[in-house]
């Protein structure tokens, strides 16, 4: 079996406390309107998890919850143009898994001192998500966790191995109808970040309905803050700043 919510080590359960978390993945700007846009649910073994695509100023993203038997939940969101890259990854560690189980578990692979069998990460602007393969006493299960921004608190699932497979197909049927073209993903300049005194500022595009737009956050060790700015109104930002730096140059 795989490991269930009252294991022992939160390193090979999922973190808790994730039920703070905003539906965008990050911590504030609460109030923000939020429409779902599809949902699935799905049981493995003991535990039921969610899939939900929803949508709010800042665009689609996808959220992926863990329901524990003890009734607690863990949860992880991730934009909707990075589904595709998880959906990958949930891939590969599903092919990894199958070719170690009929080749016998202990016959080829490894496990390393905490128990890890594969890693793998992906890097999308702020957000690092890491996928870690691992086995103890109930099983080999998949952990995914990321944190959605700087500053934001660490988002934590755990999948069975059993059901990587399940979660993925899930994922697909929630490109097919939701993700976003390749055409509107290449058109986003790249994530950039800028370091001033103890303060770090990131400048991440995206797109929603509404049209594209420029989120510019402030980060800090004690907060964080962040504008967004759509496009139409990014011509006539930049003439101020423009401005403002010539002045405080003289």
């Amino acid at each position: 079996m795989a490991p269930s919510g009252n294991e022992k080590e939160r390193d090979d359960s999922g973190e808790r406390g994730n039920n703070s978390i905003d539906d965008d993945g990050e911590k504030g700007d609460r109030g923000e309107d939020t429409d779902v846009l599809a949902t699935r649910s799905l049981r493995i073994q003991s535990k039921r998890y969610y899939v939900d695509v929803k949508q709010n100023q800042r665009g689609r993203f996808m959220k992926l919850v863990e329901g524990l038997p003890n009734g607690s939940k863990n949860r992880i969101s991730f934009p909707m143009s990075t589904v595709p890259d998880v959906r990958d990854k949930l891939t590969a560690f599903a092919k990894f898994w199958e070719d170690m189980e009929s080749n016998g578990s202990d016959k080829d692979v490894e496990a390393s001192e905490d128990g890890r069998l594969k890693t793998d990460d992906i890097r999308s602007g702020q957000r690092r998500i890491y996928f870690d393969l691992k086995e103890n006493k109930r099983g080999v299960f998949l952990r995914i966790s990321s944190t959605a921004s700087y500053g934001a608190a660490r988002q934590t699932v755990a999948l069975p191995a059993q059901g990587i497979i399940d979660i993925r197909n899930v994922l697909n049927e929630m490109i097919d109808e939701y993700g976003q073209s390749e055409d509107q993903l290449d058109e986003l300049p790249e994530f950039q970040e800028m370091r001033v005194e103890r303060k770090r500022f990131y400048f991440d595009c995206g797109n929603n309905d509404r049209g594209s737009f420029l989120r510019i956050s402030e980060v800090t060790n004690r907060y964080r803050s962040s504008i967004t700015i759509p496009q139409q109104g990014l011509s006539k930002f930049k003439d101020i700043l423009s401005e403002v730096c010539t002045k405080l140059d003289n």
